[in-house]
């Protein structure tokens, strides 16, 4: 009778341990690709890496942005946040402006953008 109530006490917590492992590992998944707003902003002016760099650190500086990523020679910032962090149009304005750059277009989305291919030097 021991070994049986042993047994079923097994399977029962291997049940719950797997349940809670695969209830985590759907939860971590959602929250990592839904609930971000995704933004591309037009950056007119950027002429060398150090601008790159420069304007990548003061993005950095936006609530919420973990990830930059700059695109030098077709003058883009791709950058994303929590939705409950969403930066207002203006802010980021402000922030371009001030690094003495010209505003072009800033686009937001739910999904993330498609990213200009590269040529490849053959």
């Amino acid at each position: 009778m021991k070994q049986l109530y042993n047994k079923t006490a097994t399977f029962n917590f291997s049940v719950l341990l797997l349940f809670l492992l695969f209830s985590i590992c759907g939860n971590a998944q959602t929250t990592t690709t839904q609930e971000r707003v995704f933004i591309k902003i037009e950056i007119k002016g950027m002429a060398c890496p150090y601008c790159a760099f420069g304007m990548e650190k003061e993005l950095k500086k936006v609530a919420g942005v973990d990830n930059v990523e700059i695109e030098l020679k077709e003058g883009l910032a791709y950058i994303s946040t929590p939705v409950s962090q969403k930066p207002t149009k203006e802010s980021l304005e402000k922030i371009i402006v001030d690094g003495g750059f010209t505003v072009g277009k800033i686009e937001f989305s739910d999904k993330p953008f498609k990213r200009t291919e590269t040529k490849k030097k053959e």
